[in-house]
């Protein structure tokens, strides 16, 4: 007879009184601490943008790397942070029926970044060292430590696959300018490492005084307190005295259009040109309502190709075999030269036909008409062909003054990794996808105003505006423009939080480089911030006007356009040796564990 008792031989009282095991407690714990931190930090985001939350939202991370043994908070972590990534950026899925993988790979990926942080101030605080090693360890601050990790994870990010930097810890603070002026110093990194050693100074408050646990495995709670606060004060301090530097104005006006067009990667000519109309009358229009001459009209990202982009060509010109006729004699480099400068023609006689039309709307006396600064295909014809996203300017005397040639493309929107290896894929991604990519910064000097061009995605990567700054100020004859002017397309996420989020890195970018933004969008941020990070104007989502920005001028060079992002460069640096050095013990141990097992002879 068996004497296997089955579930339904137990007595009720025994099961009902029966305890959970430590193993499923752990879990839960696991669980909710998971959550609360994806919650938390997507609570302190748009949409519902409750900055100070993200004061403590690390707290569940640092509670899981200080008292859970064990792997087993991997698995719970990792799905918190996945779904916190999947929801946060939901808003690119509407851009393509395709994007719906690119945005679970990317928020897959992204998801690894917190469980990196954990594994990472986890290895630093349990491992057993020698004597001096392990009182050295003791003396250092797990904030400074923390916030050294959580930093150099977040420059990473800014790199690697072509690098993202929109969800930087910072950006929460976005709408609190007085706690994010020291961008000008480190740039979003700056702010984040303050906003990580706080989080640290809140765990060890609450263990202190709160839970009063006698030990706790994060040492000197005292220290991480005392820095944390003089780092948020001294934060507080230098926002008080930045914030509101004196300024020059520049007398002009900027009318940065802001529509709401619907656009399509399988887009026709007809469209383009429907589109390119809607924004001629608004262009039109704008000038005639402003009450102030307007010197520069800025349309978004690509509404002003209009089917005809701005071609050029360079001296090594090669007919392209595509643009050949087998049936015809063929194409001469001298033919194809003559066809471009028909169309650089045709181009520019478009544009000044708006201006004329401008001038003559204007109810205020203006001295020239208007300049063109315009989203808008480049197509260069050379030794190869290259197709550009690129940013054009018509001065007031209706010659192309200057263009800019986007210098960061969107992975799976206008690069498509192996598209040319595997050509199975290029057979199922839509058409138009596959730009070259520019190299360069710009500036556009206008009649008493400079501005430096970005496109797009470009004020989303931090480093793209930053570096820019950087290259323009190194050079022989240093100049840097009195303001941003970036010109973006984001009609593809219909309203969602995608949208502010770009907002809220421009907003960062400000700050860092110390120069107003001036933003021209097809759907998303049409906006005016001023050098401290400040909205100044905003057209609310969905709506389609014009924004007179008067942009005044800023005379700081900022420490982090003089420098760079060096300072976190190394902390990402150092983050890479904690990666490979933990990867290395995990092998070392691996091979031990595989030995032990062969040795062990079988029963």
């Amino acid at each position: 007879m068996s004497e296997n008792i089955s579930a339904s031989d137990t007595p009720a009282s025994e099961v009902a009184t029966k305890p959970p095991s430590p193993e499923s407690a752990s879990i839960g714990w696991l669980f909710a601490a998971s959550s609360a931190f994806a919650m938390v930090l997507w609570l302190s985001g748009p949409p519902f943008a409750i900055g100070p939350l993200v004061f403590i939202a690390l707290v569940p991370l640092l509670a899981i790397a200080e008292v859970v043994p064990g792997s087993s908070w991997k698995r719970p972590l990792y799905a918190a942070s996945l779904a916190y990534w999947l929801v946060s950026l939901q808003g690119l899925r509407y851009a393509h029926p395709l994007m719906f993988l690119p945005w679970m790979a990317l928020s897959s990926y992204l998801a690894i970044y917190p469980v990196l942080f954990v594994a990472l101030l986890r290895r630093w605080r349990l491992t057993e060292n020698d004597g001096s090693t392990q009182a050295w360890r003791h003396r250092t601050p797990v904030c400074l430590v923390a916030a050294v990790l959580w930093v150099g994870l977040e420059w990473i990010r800014n790199y690697f696959f072509t690098g993202i930097s929109v969800l930087m810890l910072g950006h929460a603070l976005a709408d609190m300018p007085i706690l994010i002026q020291i961008a000008d110093l480190g740039g979003t990194y700056a702010v984040s490492f303050v906003v990580v050693c706080v989080n640290v100074a809140m765990i060890d408050a609450l263990n202190r005084w709160v839970v009063r646990r006698t030990t706790s495995a994060f040492e000197s709670p005292t220290k991480s307190i005392v820095i944390a606060g003089g780092l948020l004060i001294a934060t507080l301090v230098y926002g008080s005295m930045t914030m509101n530097v004196a300024t020059e104005p520049t007398g002009k006006t900027i009318a940065l259009l802001g529509g709401n067009e619907l656009t399509v990667y399988e887009q026709d000519i007809v469209r383009e040109q429907e589109i390119f109309a809607a924004y001629g009358q608004m262009a039109i229009d704008a000038v005639a309502k402003s009450k102030t001459p307007v010197d520069a009209v800025v349309w978004p990202e690509s509404m002003f190709s209009g089917g005809l982009p701005w071609m050029t060509t360079g001296v090594d010109l090669v007919v392209p075999d595509f643009m050949q006729n087998p049936a015809a004699a063929p194409l001469q480099p001298e033919q194809l030269r003559f066809a471009v400068e028909n169309n650089q023609i045709d181009f520019l006689n478009r544009a000044t036909s708006i201006q004329r039309a401008m001038t003559a709307s204007s109810t205020v006396p203006i001295d020239a008409p208007p300049a063109i600064i315009g989203g808008c295909g480049l197509v260069q014809y050379a030794d190869r062909p290259s197709q550009y996203s690129g940013v054009i300017w018509v001065d007031a005397t209706g010659k192309m003054s200057g263009t800019y040639s986007k210098n960061h493309l969107v992975l799976f929107g206008e690069t498509i990794p192996l598209v040319h290896s595997l050509p199975w894929i290029s057979d199922i991604v839509p058409p138009g996808l596959g730009l070259d990519r520019g190299t360069d910064p710009e500036r556009f000097d206008l009649n008493g105003i400079s501005l430096m061009p970005n496109l797009c995605i470009e004020t989303a990567v931090e480093r793209i505006p930053v570096n820019h700054m950087h290259q323009l100020n190194s050079r022989a004859n240093p100049k840097l423009p009195d303001a941003i002017v970036t010109l973006t397309n984001d009609v593809w996420f219909h309203d969602s939080a995608v949208v502010d989020h770009h907002l809220r890195c421009a907003q960062l970018v400000a700050v860092g480089c110390r120069r107003p933004v001036l933003s021209a969008a097809n759907g998303g941020p049409t906006v005016w911030i001023d050098s401290a990070g400040r909205v100044v104007e905003r057209l609310a989502k969905g709506q389609s006007d014009v924004i007179y920005a008067q942009p005044r001028r800023d005379s700081r060079i900022s420490l982090y356009v003089r420098m760079g992002s060096w300072p976190a460069g190394l902390m990402g640096a150092a983050t890479l040796c904690g990666l490979a050095w933990m990867t290395f013990d995990w092998l070392t141990r691996r091979r031990k564990r595989n030995a032990i097992v062969e040795a062990t002879p079988p029963n």
